[in-house]
Parts: structure tokens; C-alpha cells; sequence
């Protein structure tokens, strides 16, 4: 596969690039791709790689891949194939999905090939002859992945050899064991999750058989206490009987206090009412006097009040004099003696003479008012306390009133109670002989009880009591046989979990043999068969050639020494490497950083390579791969200057791929002539240029 043109639309740092421009496409063999970091190099990959496969290529969702100032994103991809032209068109937005087509090139015009998701991947396959796990391992190195390589564990450098080649029997094989494993052990953890050991359950067994001897033991004493209360209840009235007495005893002594507060009312109202008894000729005869009594003194009350009215008016002008004589009074002397005054009543001139009689007169007037107003005051209260003494009267005659009317319905009110004491009395008298109860005191004699109500509380308590003796029992027996229930439900219990027991122990059986044919003979059988027999001297025959290059010669040759599982970890593989310098094989731990990434990379290089040809097993698919690509991403970090170019002038020479696309930062020697793909970045936009 060959990669022609790349089409970028709002891919995450690129909003729009075509790469390279115009009609022209991108070289053959190596092509350089620089600038600094995070302005888009590894995006370009991962753009391509989403383009042939979508989001299952790439470790970000189909939403981050969206530049931010976009709502969707597209990428075109035109490559070649065994000389066969295809183009494909993926696109994403939120709203509306994926779309993807792709095209055949056929006499100059694009035809449609496929165009939903599941089409087109299934025709990639065919094309490429790869499925998408092993075509991403033979088409891209990531970042890191060669540092990985460096520092791989025997049994992690296996894994990453049949993870790349797909042994796909082998892989199946370890993978159903895995899944038996996984079942098993879910198995086990379900029945082991209700399992209970069958001496548990014996145990629970005799401890129902204890519970059920104390039960009866308790239900024995019980029966005992249940006679012993039955016995000294007979002969005793039931507590619906002594309550119904001890309610008509309360009820008559209620009834005999109303009638004596009614006759002490009566007498009370007799006495006020002025009569001795509550005969209607009586009342009737009190009743005319005192209606003639309050009407005479009414007569009174209005002849005094108008008296009184009099005399407050008399008062009244009294006063209104006075405070006119003694306004004159002090008008006439605040005049001087040479002074001349008129009179204050007929505006006469006055002489001093005048104003001196004048004024005698006024204080003589004066004073005789005050001796008249001091009389008829006198006179005023002798009138005001006759009418008090009426008032009092007044009362007195209505209270008599009142309570001469009262008299009638309070003898009604005594008569009334004492029918109703008298009913009650009788009714106890029937309650005391339906009861078989002679003499109410003898009853409570013969019990030493104080009241009725006692011996209804004894006579209660008894009952209350032998009736939660009766419960008791009968919850004691349900004990017993809920605890016989439980039994049987034990015993039937234990044989179950005998069973379980024993399908628990033939699974963990199962599950150890599963483990050791996956681990043992599946695991060691990678190592023994495919690696040492097949695979291992075509990836040192691939990879020798890119070790020897890489190094400037100080390292020629790889060897890959299987090793067998130790403990949990599985058979492995030990990468040794031979130093024409010292003429010794070395390990990677024996190699400095920069050695072990040089080799590290000739021997990914190397697996990508054998991808064309190889097939691992006798029944591996014939078909040869088509992705004679591939993608170098960072791959140069830990190399120092004569080494990378020693990289760089081996890959342009390098035939056994098709098309090397290799990502950098670093500054490169040796490189003149190569083709680059400059990548910049403008604010928040990224660019990138095919330099030729």
C-alpha cells in the first residue's frame, strides 16, 4: 500500500489542508516529516489511520477528533494497491453519524466500491489482505512502542511477536482455555457464593434440637401456671360484671350528690325568694308583692331624680354668678385710685367711692351664694343616698324575684334526680342478683378488697395474665414447630450442599487443568514450535541487515532465545545481540540507551518487514499482506547524531517497503534530497507543506 493524497477537514489541529497540493502525489520511499512539538506531526497519522479505519484505530472517540472550532470532521484518503487506485471518504458529526465511502479508480473515474461501515471495512480487508489488529501493527510504530521493545521482558517480547504475526490457532486456543477458565471460576464463585460446609449445617441442627427442649420445658412450666390461675379465678365475677356494677355504684353516688346539691340550691333559692316552701300559691302571692314593691320604688327613683336634677341646676347658676363677680371684682381693683372706671354692668363712669360699694356688694353676693350652694349640696347627697337605699331595695326584690322563679324548676330538678337515683338503685339491685352476688360489702370481704374497683383490677390482672400464659403456650408450640420445619429444611439443605461440595471440587479440578494446559502446553508450545521452528530465523534474517545498519557496524547480528514459564510468567523470549566490536553476544541490560534503541527499531522495522512473506503456522493463510508501508512515529528520540543519520541512510535506500513515513523533531544529518513534510503551526491552526 502506497498512500497518494491526504485530505484534512476540521481534523483536530487541521482545518483544512490537502497534502500534498494540487494534482500531485506523495513519493515513493522515505519521506521526512518535521517541526516542532504539538503542532499536529502524530495527528497526520492518526488521520490517516482514521480514515481507513475510524475511531477503532486511533485511542480517542470520534468527538475529540473534532477540531474545537468545528462541529464535524472529514478526512480523504487516495492510495495504491498492487497498482489499483482507491480512494476513501470519512466523515463525522455528531448530529448525523459516520459516513464513509469507498472508491475504485476504473478507466480514469471514481466508482463507489462500498459506503456503509461494516462494507467497507470487510473490502479493506480483502484489499490489504490484513484485518485491522494486524494491519496496525504492520503499518505503524508508535510513539514509544521502540523504547517498549528496549525494555521488554522475555515473556512481554513473546506476547508482542504473536500479538504482531496473529497465530491465530494458537491465540484461540489459549483464548477458549482462558474463557473455560474465566466460566469455571465464575461457576465456582456462584455455587461457592451459596455454598455452606455440611458440618455448618449439622451444627444448626443441633442447636434446633436444643432450642426445641428448652421450648417444651418452658411450655410445661406454663401449663402449671395456666391451672394455677384457672383455679383462682373460679368463683370470682368476670371483669364485664364487676365493671358494670362498679359503673352503676359511681353512677349512684353521682346521682345521690346532685339531689343533695339541687335541695341546697332549693333551700338557698327559698330563702332569697322570702317563702318557706315551693307551693305555686306561694310563689304566685310573692310574686304580686314584689312586682307592687318595684314599682313603687320606681315611682320614688323618678321623683328624687328630678329633685336632684333641680338642684344641680340651682348649683349650677350659683357658680356661673360667682365667676362673673369675681371677674368685676378683680376688674374694678386693678384699676389705680386717680384713675376712672367704668361700671362692669351699665358702663357708667365710677368713682373710687362707687367701685368700693360696688365691689361690697359683689363679695356679699359672693358669699351668700356659697352658704345657699353649701345647703343644697347638703341636700343633694340626703337625696343621692335615698337613692341608693332604693337601688338596694331594687336588687334585692329582683333577686327574689329570680330566685322565686328559679324555686319551681329546682324542685323539678330534685324530684328528677331522686326518680333517677331511685331507677339506678334497682338497676344495681337486678345487675348484684343476675350476677349470683347477694351483698356487695360480703364480696369484697370475702376478696379483703377495698372497692369494687380493686377487686375489677385483681379479677383483670388475673385474667390478662392467664391469657398471655395461654398465648405464650400456644406461640411455644408454634416454636417447636417451626424449629421441626427447620429441621427438615436443614436436613434437606445438607444433602444439597453435599452435592454442591462435591460439583465445587470436580470444577476446581477442571479449572487447574485448564490453567496448566494453557500455561504449560498452549504457552510452550509458542515458544517451542512457533518461535524456535518458523518465525525466528526469518526475523533475524530481516532484522540483521537493520541492526548492522543502524549501528555503523558494531552490532551485526539478534538472536531470540526462548525461554520457558517460571512461575506465573509465561514461556518468554531473551533478545541477545552479537558486538563485532567485543565478539561477544550481549543483552539488552548490557547495552547503553542509545545501542538498545537503534536495535530496538532495526528489530521492529525488521517485524514489519517479514509481514509480506511469512506465515507461522503450516495452515496461516496463504494470501500475502499488501501493507508494504509503514509509520515511524518518533522514532529517533533516543539516538545521537551519527546514529540517526546512520537510520536515515538506510531507509532511503531501503527497498522492502514501498513508502516510509518517519516523524521527527530532532535535527537529522544525511537527509539532503529526501522529501519533507513541513508542520507549523499559526495561532491555533495547523499547516502542513510537502517540501521536495
Amino acid at each position: 500500500m502506497k498512500i497518494l493524497q491526504l485530505k484534512i477537514r476540521s481534523f483536530k489541529p487541521f482545518s483544512n489542508l490537502m497534502l500534498p497540493n494540487g494534482d500531485s502525489i506523495l513519493p515513493e520511499g522515505l519521506i521526512l516529516i518535521r517541526g516542532p512539538n504539538s503542532t499536529g506531526k502524530s495527528s497526520l497519522f492518526e488521520a490517516i489511520l482514521w480514515g481507513l479505519w475510524g475511531a477503532d484505530s486511533v485511542d480517542l472517540t470520534n468527538d475529540e477528533l473534532i477540531n474545537f472550532r468545528s462541529t464535524s470532521c472529514q478526512v480523504v484518503l487516495t492510495f495504491e494497491v498492487a497498482g489499483a487506485q482507491y480512494k476513501i471518504d470519512r466523515s463525522y458529526d455528531p448530529a448525523n453519524g459516520m459516513a464513509v465511502v469507498l472508491f475504485l479508480k476504473r478507466e480514469g473515474a471514481w466508482k463507489r466500491i462500498a459506503d456503509k461501515s461494516k462494507s467497507v471495512s470487510s473490502k479493506l480487508d480483502e484489499i490489504l489482505s490484513l484485518e485491522l489488529r494486524q494491519a496496525l501493527n504492520t503499518l505503524l510504530v508508535r510513539q514509544g512502542e521502540v523504547a517498549v521493545i528496549a525494555n521488554a521482558t522475555p515473556s512481554v517480547l513473546r506476547d508482542l511477536l504473536v500479538k504482531v504475526y496473529d497465530i491465530n490457532l494458537l491465540n484461540q486456543m489459549s483464548s477458549h482455555l482462558e474463557s473455560l477458565e474465566k466460566d469455571v471460576e465464575s461457576r465456582i464463585n456462584a455455587l461457592e457464593t451459596d455454598y455452606v460446609k455440611p458440618d455448618q449445617i449439622e451444627s444448626e441442627i443441633k442447636e434446633c434440637d436444643t432450642r426445641i427442649e428448652r421450648f417444651k420445658t418452658s411450655l410445661d412450666e406454663k401449663r402449671k401456671e395456666v391451672k394455677s390461675g384457672e383455679k383462682l379465678l373460679q368463683g370470682m365475677p368476670d371483669t364485664a360484671s364487676l365493671r358494670t356494677i362498679h359503673e352503676l355504684l359511681t353512677k349512684i353516688d353521682q346521682l345521690h350528690r346532685e339531689v343533695e346539691l339541687k335541695q341546697e340550691a332549693l333551700k338557698e333559692d327559698l330563702l332569697q325568694a322570702g317563702v318557706v316552701d315551693a307551693s305555686a300559691s306561694i310563689l304566685n302571692a310573692r310574686l304580686d308583692a314584689l312586682e307592687k314593691g318595684k314599682k313603687r320604688i320606681d315611682r320614688e327613683r323618678i321623683d328624687l331624680k328630678s329633685k336632684v336634677q333641680s338642684i344641680d341646676r340651682e348649683i349650677g347658676l350659683i357658680v356661673g354668678t360667682r365667676h362673673d363677680l369675681e371677674e368685676k371684682i378683680r376688674t374694678l381693683k386693678e384699676v389705680g385710685t386717680d384713675e376712672t372706671v367704668e361700671c362692669p354692668t351699665c358702663s357708667k363712669p365710677l368713682s373710687l367711692e362707687d367701685r368700693t360699694r360696688l365691689i361690697s356688694e359683689y363679695e356679699k353676693t359672693i358669699k351668700g351664694g356659697t352658704v345657699k350652694r353649701k345647703e343644697l349640696e347638703d341636700t343633694q347627697r340626703k337625696l343621692n343616698s335615698t337613692s341608693i337605699d332604693l337601688e338596694d331595695q331594687l336588687s334585692r326584690m329582683s333577686k327574689s324575684e329570680d330566685a322565686a322563679k328559679r324555686v319551681s324548676q329546682g324542685q323539678k330538678r330534685v324530684d328528677q334526680s331522686k326518680e333517677e337515683a331511685d331507677a339506678v338503685d334497682e338497676e344495681l339491685a337486678n345487675a348484684l342478683k343476675r350476677h349470683g352476688i347477694k351483698d356487695i360489702n360480703i364480696l369484697l370481704k370475702k376478696y379483703n378488697m377495698a372497692n369494687v374497683l380493686d377487686l375489677q383490677r385483681k379479677v383483670g390482672n388475673l385474667e390478662t395474665n392467664l391469657k398471655a400464659l395461654q398465648d405464650s403456650m400456644l406461640e411455644g408450640e408454634e416454636n417447636i414447630q417451626s424449629e421441626q420445619d427447620r429441621i427438615t429444611e436443614l436436613k434437606g439443605k445438607k444433602a444439597e450442599m453435599e452435592k454442591v461440595g462435591a460439583e465445587i471440587a470436580e470444577l476446581e479440578n477442571m479449572n487447574e487443568h485448564a490453567k496448566y494446559v494453557r500455561r504449560r502446553l498452549v504457552n510452550g508450545f509458542v515458544a517451542d514450535y512457533v518461535f524456535q521452528k518458523r518465525l525466528l530465523g526469518i526475523i533475524r534474517g530481516a532484522t540483521n541487515p537493520y541492526v548492522k545498519a543502524f549501528t555503523n557496524g558494531q552490532y551485526t547480528a539478534i538472536d531470540l532465545e526462548p525461554t520457558p514459564a517460571k512461575g506465573r510468567s509465561g514461556a518468554g523470549l531473551v533478545l541477545r545481540i552479537w558486538d563485532e566490536r567485543d565478539q561477544a553476544w550481549k543483552k539488552t541490560s548490557q547495552l547503553s540507551y542509545g545501542d538498545r534503541t537503534a536495535i530496538s527499531l532495526a528489530l521492529r522495522l525488521g517485524i514489519s518487514r517479514t509481514m509480506s512473506s511469512i506465515r507461522p503456522l503450516k495452515d496461516s493463510p496463504v494470501v500475502t499482506p499488501r501493507v508494504r508501508s509503514v509509520l515511524l512515529d518518533e522514532p529517533l528520540g533516543g539516538l545521537d547524531r551519527s546514529r540517526r543519520e546512520a537510520v536515515v541512510r538506510n531507509l532511503i535506500n531501503d527497498q522492502s517497503f514501498e513508502q516510509i513515513l518517519l516523524i521527527t523533531h530532532t535535527d537529522v544529518q544525511g537527509w539532503e534530497g529526501v522529501p519533507v513534510i513541513d508542520v507549523s503551526k499559526t495561532g491555533t491552526s495547523s499547516n502542513a507543506v510537502l517540501e521536495m
